[in-house]
Protein backbone atom coordinates (compact mmCIF):
# COMPACT_ATOMS: atom_id res chain seq x y z
CA UNK A 1 0.00 0.00 0.00
CA UNK A 2 1.19 3.61 -0.82
CA UNK A 3 1.82 5.91 2.15
CA UNK A 4 0.00 8.73 2.18
CA UNK A 5 3.06 11.15 0.59
CA UNK A 6 2.78 8.88 -2.40
CA UNK A 7 -0.98 8.65 -2.70
CA UNK A 8 -0.96 12.19 -2.23
CA UNK A 9 1.41 12.91 -4.91
CA UNK A 10 -0.28 10.80 -6.83
CA UNK A 11 -3.81 12.54 -6.52
CA UNK A 12 -2.54 15.84 -7.44
CA UNK A 13 -0.73 14.64 -10.43
CA UNK A 14 -3.98 13.44 -11.53
CA UNK A 15 -5.84 16.36 -10.85
CA UNK A 16 -3.23 18.18 -12.80
CA UNK A 17 -3.39 15.54 -15.66
CA UNK A 18 -7.35 16.76 -15.72
CA UNK A 19 -6.34 20.36 -15.46
CA UNK A 20 -8.30 20.75 -12.25
CA UNK A 21 -8.40 24.23 -10.17
CA UNK A 22 -7.89 22.43 -7.01
CA UNK A 23 -3.43 22.16 -7.38
CA UNK A 24 -3.48 25.77 -7.63
CA UNK A 25 -5.00 26.79 -4.02
CA UNK A 26 -2.53 23.93 -2.25
CA UNK A 27 -0.92 25.79 0.75
CA UNK A 28 2.84 25.48 1.61
CA UNK A 29 3.63 22.41 4.42
CA UNK A 30 3.37 22.95 7.83
CA UNK A 31 5.83 22.89 10.24
CA UNK A 32 6.10 21.36 13.56
CA UNK A 33 5.99 24.17 15.46
CA UNK A 34 2.49 25.40 13.11
CA UNK A 35 1.03 21.96 14.22
CA UNK A 36 2.04 22.19 18.27
CA UNK A 37 0.16 25.22 18.17
CA UNK A 38 -3.01 23.44 17.03
CA UNK A 39 -2.50 20.99 19.52
CA UNK A 40 -1.88 22.68 22.25
CA UNK A 41 -5.26 24.79 21.57
CA UNK A 42 -7.01 21.67 21.03
CA UNK A 43 -5.80 19.43 23.83
CA UNK A 44 -4.67 16.57 21.16
CA UNK A 45 -1.72 14.93 19.39
CA UNK A 46 -1.61 14.72 15.76
CA UNK A 47 -0.69 10.60 15.16
CA UNK A 48 2.50 10.12 12.45
CA UNK A 49 -0.52 9.45 9.38
CA UNK A 50 -1.74 13.35 10.46
CA UNK A 51 2.20 15.05 10.78
CA UNK A 52 2.87 13.22 7.73
CA UNK A 53 -0.60 14.68 5.57
CA UNK A 54 0.35 18.12 6.99
CA UNK A 55 3.83 18.31 6.37
CA UNK A 56 2.62 17.53 3.10
CA UNK A 57 0.53 20.81 2.38
CA UNK A 58 -1.08 23.04 4.92
CA UNK A 59 -4.50 22.17 2.84
CA UNK A 60 -5.91 24.58 0.76
CA UNK A 61 -5.96 28.28 0.63
CA UNK A 62 -10.09 28.36 0.48
CA UNK A 63 -11.34 32.21 -0.41
CA UNK A 64 -14.74 31.34 0.47
CA UNK A 65 -15.96 32.53 -3.30
CA UNK A 66 -14.24 29.51 -5.34
CA UNK A 67 -17.42 27.09 -5.96
CA UNK A 68 -17.31 24.08 -3.68
CA UNK A 69 -16.81 21.90 -7.15
CA UNK A 70 -13.49 23.38 -7.84
CA UNK A 71 -11.32 22.84 -4.43
CA UNK A 72 -12.42 19.14 -3.83
CA UNK A 73 -9.80 16.66 -2.56
CA UNK A 74 -12.66 14.23 -3.46
CA UNK A 75 -15.95 15.96 -5.20
CA UNK A 76 -16.69 19.19 -3.23
CA UNK A 77 -14.64 18.53 -0.12
CA UNK A 78 -12.10 20.73 1.36
CA UNK A 79 -8.53 19.70 2.23
CA UNK A 80 -8.86 21.88 5.48
CA UNK A 81 -5.72 24.37 6.78
CA UNK A 82 -5.01 23.98 10.42
CA UNK A 83 -6.24 27.41 10.97
CA UNK A 84 -9.16 26.47 9.40
CA UNK A 85 -9.49 22.99 10.62
CA UNK A 86 -9.05 24.65 14.27
CA UNK A 87 -12.11 26.72 13.98
CA UNK A 88 -14.17 23.98 12.29
CA UNK A 89 -13.49 22.11 15.54
CA UNK A 90 -14.38 24.49 17.99
CA UNK A 91 -17.51 25.50 16.29
CA UNK A 92 -18.74 21.55 15.89
CA UNK A 93 -17.43 19.47 18.97
CA UNK A 94 -19.86 20.31 21.47
CA UNK A 95 -23.12 18.96 19.00
CA UNK A 96 -23.37 16.13 20.89
CA UNK A 97 -25.82 14.18 18.25
CA UNK A 98 -23.55 14.86 15.29
CA UNK A 99 -21.25 12.93 16.16
CA UNK A 100 -23.64 9.71 18.29
CA UNK A 101 -24.47 7.10 16.14
CA UNK A 102 -27.79 6.05 17.20
CA UNK A 103 -27.72 2.56 16.34
CA UNK A 104 -24.78 1.49 18.26
CA UNK A 105 -24.66 4.58 20.81
CA UNK A 106 -21.07 4.88 19.95
CA UNK A 107 -19.50 8.62 20.39
CA UNK A 108 -16.20 9.73 20.44
CA UNK A 109 -14.16 11.23 22.82
CA UNK A 110 -13.18 14.77 22.11
CA UNK A 111 -9.81 13.99 20.42
CA UNK A 112 -10.38 13.97 16.97
CA UNK A 113 -8.87 16.13 14.42
CA UNK A 114 -11.21 17.18 10.96
CA UNK A 115 -9.39 17.62 7.83
CA UNK A 116 -11.72 17.03 4.86
CA UNK A 117 -15.18 18.77 4.85
CA UNK A 118 -17.67 20.21 2.03
CA UNK A 119 -19.39 23.08 3.79
CA UNK A 120 -23.22 21.87 4.79
CA UNK A 121 -21.54 19.05 7.42
CA UNK A 122 -20.49 16.36 6.15
CA UNK A 123 -16.78 15.98 7.51
CA UNK A 124 -14.13 13.41 7.82
CA UNK A 125 -12.21 13.33 11.64
CA UNK A 126 -8.87 11.62 12.51
CA UNK A 127 -9.60 9.60 15.96
CA UNK A 128 -6.79 10.81 18.25
CA UNK A 129 -8.38 9.41 21.60
CA UNK A 130 -5.17 7.30 22.18
CA UNK A 131 -6.67 4.66 24.71
CA UNK A 132 -9.42 3.95 22.04
CA UNK A 133 -9.73 0.69 19.93
CA UNK A 134 -10.50 3.36 17.39
CA UNK A 135 -7.40 5.62 17.13
CA UNK A 136 -6.14 6.82 14.12
CA UNK A 137 -9.68 5.61 12.65
CA UNK A 138 -11.30 8.14 10.52
CA UNK A 139 -14.38 9.09 11.58
CA UNK A 140 -17.50 10.47 9.33
CA UNK A 141 -19.97 12.85 10.13
CA UNK A 142 -22.68 14.26 8.02
CA UNK A 143 -26.33 15.88 7.77
CA UNK A 144 -27.94 13.76 5.23
CA UNK A 145 -29.42 11.13 7.80
CA UNK A 146 -26.90 8.57 7.96
CA UNK A 147 -25.82 7.72 11.06
CA UNK A 148 -22.04 8.89 11.80
CA UNK A 149 -19.58 5.89 11.37
CA UNK A 150 -16.14 4.78 11.19
CA UNK A 151 -15.51 5.14 7.41
CA UNK A 152 -11.23 4.50 6.69
CA UNK A 153 -9.30 2.38 10.20
CA UNK A 154 -6.26 4.82 8.79
CA UNK A 155 -5.39 7.91 7.12
CA UNK A 156 -2.80 5.67 4.77
CA UNK A 157 -5.94 3.88 3.76
CA UNK A 158 -7.89 6.61 3.26
CA UNK A 159 -5.83 8.47 1.01
CA UNK A 160 -4.62 4.87 -1.00
CA UNK A 161 -8.32 4.66 -2.09
CA UNK A 162 -8.53 8.12 -3.35
CA UNK A 163 -5.33 7.88 -5.14
CA UNK A 164 -7.05 4.62 -6.76
CA UNK A 165 -10.20 6.47 -7.39
CA UNK A 166 -8.40 8.83 -9.85
CA UNK A 167 -6.41 6.40 -11.19
CA UNK A 168 -9.59 4.16 -11.92
CA UNK A 169 -11.62 6.95 -13.04
CA UNK A 170 -13.97 7.17 -10.42
CA UNK A 171 -13.08 10.45 -9.81
CA UNK A 172 -13.80 12.55 -13.44
CA UNK A 173 -14.12 16.35 -14.13
CA UNK A 174 -17.31 17.40 -15.46
CA UNK A 175 -18.77 19.58 -17.95
CA UNK A 176 -18.80 22.77 -15.77
CA UNK A 177 -14.91 21.71 -14.62
CA UNK A 178 -15.95 20.23 -11.44
CA UNK A 179 -14.42 16.88 -9.60
CA UNK A 180 -17.61 14.23 -10.03
CA UNK A 181 -17.31 10.87 -8.84
CA UNK A 182 -19.05 7.11 -9.55
CA UNK A 183 -20.67 7.35 -6.06
CA UNK A 184 -21.39 3.36 -6.26
CA UNK A 185 -18.38 2.93 -7.30
CA UNK A 186 -16.36 4.55 -4.85
CA UNK A 187 -18.51 3.28 -1.97
CA UNK A 188 -17.61 -0.28 -3.75
CA UNK A 189 -14.19 0.07 -3.36
CA UNK A 190 -14.02 2.03 -0.12
CA UNK A 191 -16.14 -1.46 1.04
CA UNK A 192 -13.00 -3.37 -0.41
CA UNK A 193 -10.44 -2.39 1.59
CA UNK A 194 -12.60 -2.27 4.67
CA UNK A 195 -12.61 -6.14 4.29
CA UNK A 196 -9.30 -6.70 3.18
CA UNK A 197 -7.73 -4.37 5.91
CA UNK A 198 -10.35 -6.52 8.80
CA UNK A 199 -9.79 -9.42 7.54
Amino acid sequence: MRTISESFNLIIEKQKQLDYYMPKLLRQSANRADIEIVESILDLKFNNELFELYSIADGIENDNQTSSGLLGLIPIHEFMSLTNAKNYYQNQIDFNDLFLNWDTNLKPDKKLFPFLQDGTGNCYWVDLNENSKNYNKIYWTNTVGDNPDYIFDSLTIMFHVIAESYETEIFWINEDGYLDCDFELFDNLVDKYKKKNRG
